[in-house]
């Protein structure tokens, strides 16, 4: 049986995310504001507020957590969001949140990518992989105190008085990612291009955290990232 078989879908939210996403005058700018590379900022997204994620410098993984913005015990199941809707996103899918609740929290409204078959049958927007932290750096790579995912996460959402433990796994769009034929993750450089994105409508009053991530899924060189963030009706 499928995953997201049984889960309720709402008709007339998916026509107007299609139009919010093709008609422009439907929103109006708030704010924009720049993560740089290899780093880590959390912000607040109000509910039906659309946030735009971007490569405006090039080819950049944003590795992406969301607390419920008014009872932050709530946040980001990448699990359940990876059984409902696969271990790549697209436009449609929604980001689900953890028990008892387990609801939608953000919703993929926009995605510029073209796409292209890739190797391995490779997709964007990766489910499979969990964040880079230091540890995995001193382990593996021995690069002890390498900048990394986790501690980028931690540093961002602690501007917000939250533990550092209540980092959770990411959505990271624009990583490129598959499986291979022992069913072990493998990442390619990102295939997103300088000025694509993606858009993420909210359902609830949200804290996203976002890091730039640092290491090699986002290609030779670590970029920034932009961020936008619009009101709706």
């Amino acid at each position: 049986m499928a995953g997201d078989t049984g889960y309720p879908t709402d008709g007339a939210a998916t026509t107007r995310y299609a139009r919010l996403a093709e008609d422009v005058t439907l929103r109006r700018h708030k704010e924009t504001f720049v993560i740089p590379a290899r780093t880590g900022k959390a912000f607040k997204v109000l509910k039906s507020e659309i946030c735009r994620i971007s490569c405006h410098d090039g080819p950049q993984v944003a590795d992406t957590i969301v607390f419920n913005l008014d009872d932050l015990t709530e946040k980001f199941w990448a699990a359940r969001t990876r059984v409902v809707h696969g271990g790549h996103l697209k436009v449609g899918a929604q980001l689900w949140s953890t028990p008892p609740k387990t609801r939608p929290m953000m919703t993929m409204i926009a995605d510029s990518l073209e796409h292209a078959p890739l190797p391995g049958g490779a997709r964007s927007h990766d489910l499979l992989f969990c964040r880079c932290d230091a540890r995995l750096y001193d382990l593996v790579h021995k690069r002890p105190g390498a900048a990394n995912c986790n501690d980028n996460l931690a540093t961002a959402i602690g501007e917000f008085g939250i533990s550092p433990l209540e980092v959770h796994d990411p959505f990271n769009i624009f990583m490129t990612t598959g499986l291979n034929s022992e069913g072990r993750p493998f990442y390619l450089p990102s295939d997103a291009r300088k000025g694509d994105f993606v858009e993420l409508f909210a359902e609830m009053n949200c804290l996203v955290a976002i890091s730039a991530c640092p290491g090699g899924s986002s290609g030779s060189v670590s970029r920034s990232l932009q961020v936008e963030l619009f009101t709706t009706p």
